[in-house]
């Protein structure tokens, strides 16, 4: 009894010591992403999709480049991604949105509403190949292409995107300050998604959990604390919405191209998810954006909208769902 308790012990400390390191990680890899914008006064909108997007995309990254090599790491590494992008609209942006719930959470929806097709494009492709409907390599691979297609053109139309320049709201770092911080930020990252692969692994094999729980559950709420502490520092300390929304549309595109770069890199096994969950990651994001699109139209085509906090308690719901499904 003892030595089950001590290994709970054990395995709570790790996942513990995991987290804080992709917490603290992703924060230095911010704050170094968001000086550099400073110096350079690129946009929010820029900052927010691909900047702060890709910096706390990272743990995903690192996690799937390690578990792909697992026995069940195919699974896995789908899951994660599954995981992580229903935690990021569900969650952050939920979260985000509840939180305001005396006061309406307002973002500028016109920046945004030009990604939604490349959005639920590459959403699309995702759930295709995690329904496991081909068995041909040539079609995953090809499947694969489309996914980091999507990125590309998603990337070509942030730089097309006018906004207006990020104010001097954080801190600007020297150049040796900021390059630091994001080597430091990278080297937590990389540590913090080791020791979270490992304490996953130890609960697969040694409790018997369930892969399709590790990649879904585990290791995709663990590496979205990124996503959550930056979406909280954007509406608490800079007032930001902009920045909670292109990094929750920023992070799902970014997770989608990590894993179609690493399932075009590596042979993937198929996927054992159920049927259900890669369906509703679609259904809700269409579901949203077309919620936000009634919104705007709502507001007369304004460029700001103003959603109401019942949205983000829905979010909370439909996580309840995704989880019952699995």
């Amino acid at each position: 009894m003892d030595l089950i308790s001590n290994q709970y012990i054990f395995l709570l400390l790790y996942t513990i010591t995991s987290i804080g390191m992709l917490y603290f990680g992703a924060d230095f890899l911010i704050s170094g992403a968001l000086s550099t914008a400073a110096r350079l006064k690129i946009s929010e909108m820029i900052v927010s999709i691909t900047l702060i997007a890709w910096a706390t995309s990272l743990p995903e990254l690192f996690v799937l480049s390690k578990a792909i090599s697992l026995s069940s790491g195919s699974t896995i590494a789908y899951g994660t991604i599954l995981g992580s992008n229903f935690a990021n609209i569900c969650l952050v942006l939920g979260l985000s949105i509840f939180i305001k719930f005396n006061q309406k959470f307002s973002f500028n929806f016109f920046s945004f509403k030009n990604f939604i097709p490349i959005s639920i494009f590459s959403t699309i492709i995702f759930s295709i190949y995690g329904l496991n409907l081909f068995d041909s390599l040539l079609i995953k691979k090809l499947l694969s292409v489309l996914m980091i297609i999507a990125i590309i053109l998603y990337v070509l139309r942030s730089n097309k995107v006018a906004n207006n320049y990020l104010k001097q709201e954080t801190k600007v770092f020297s150049t040796k300050k900021t390059i630091i911080r994001v080597v430091l930020g990278v080297s937590l990252l990389a540590v913090g998604s080791e020791f979270l692969v490992k304490t996953g692994l130890k609960l697969q094999i040694d409790l018997g959990v369930a892969s399709s729980f590790i990649g879904s559950i585990y290791f995709a709420l663990a590496s979205s604390s990124p996503e959550i502490f930056t979406s909280l520092l954007a509406i608490f300390k800079y007032r930001k919405h902009d920045v909670v929304i292109g990094n929750v549309l920023g992070s799902n595109l970014a997770n989608i191209c990590i894993f179609g770069i690493i399932a075009l890199i590596f042979n993937t096994k198929p996927i054992t998810l159920g049927f259900p969950p890669s369906i509703l990651l679609v259904s809700l994001e269409i579901a949203i954006f077309g919620l936000f699109i009634i919104y705007y139209l709502k507001s007369k085509k304004e460029k700001t909208i103003h959603v109401h906090s019942i949205v983000g308690f829905l979010l909370f719901y439909v996580y309840y769902l995704f989880y019952k499904f699995l």
